[in-house]
């Protein structure tokens, strides 16, 4: 009888065993699976506050809005701005409560209701910020969309779906620092 226990409390041990390496293993599986979402989610946090407050989300071409999304279903969650588009929806972001660091957010509708165009515009006080940022966003877009072309202050990409493209400019002027991000399908006047 004595083996019989034996037996039965080595058997009862290994499934044990087993059963707490499967667990060990769908927890780590968890884990990784969680962290990859979140690398996802999170891969602006390594920018400035204002770079990431300029973009919001990195899905998308811009605050998780692309050419092509239906305008009426953009969600905003910034003010409208004073001065609204034409042909579109326009949005203001500031960066603080002094009025001198904004951007203008503006997405331009097609002729079927849908994104035709993304144009940001962004404002800051100081020069030296601005050009940070430029760094940031060309480093960003190099990485998202291949090695930009730059001319001058300027910079463009072809974005992988060969229809549209990106232009990143700095427009500072000596009284107005700024940026300019342009979204748009190629040869779009805008972009010119």
């Amino acid at each position: 009888m004595k083996k019989y226990y034996v037996y039965l409390s080595i058997i009862f041990v290994a499934f044990v065993q087993i059963s707490c390496q499967d667990k060990k293993q769908t927890s780590e599986a968890d884990t990784t699976a969680n962290a990859d979402t979140t690398a996802k989610v999170a891969s602006l946090e390594n920018y400035s506050v204002i770079f990431q407050a300029v973009l919001k989300s990195d899905a998308g071409m811009a605050r998780g809005v692309s050419i092509g999304d239906n305008i009426e279903t953009i969600q905003e969650t910034t003010l409208p701005a004073e001065t609204q588009p034409e042909n579109g929806k326009g949005f203001t972001e500031y960066f603080d409560s002094s009025d001198l660091n904004f951007a203008d957010i503006a997405y331009l509708k097609d002729t079927e209701n849908k994104v035709g165009a993304i144009s940001i515009d962004i404002y800051i006080e100081r020069q030296t910020a601005v050009d940070s940022l430029m760094n940031e966003f060309k480093g960003y877009f190099d990485k998202k969309y291949g090695q930009g072309k730059g001319i001058s202050k300027m910079t463009t990409w072809k974005l992988s779906d060969s229809q549209n493209e990106l232009l990143l400019q700095n427009v500072s002027t000596a009284k107005d620092p700024g940026l300019k991000i342009i979204f748009a399908k190629s040869g779009d006047k805008i972009l010119q």
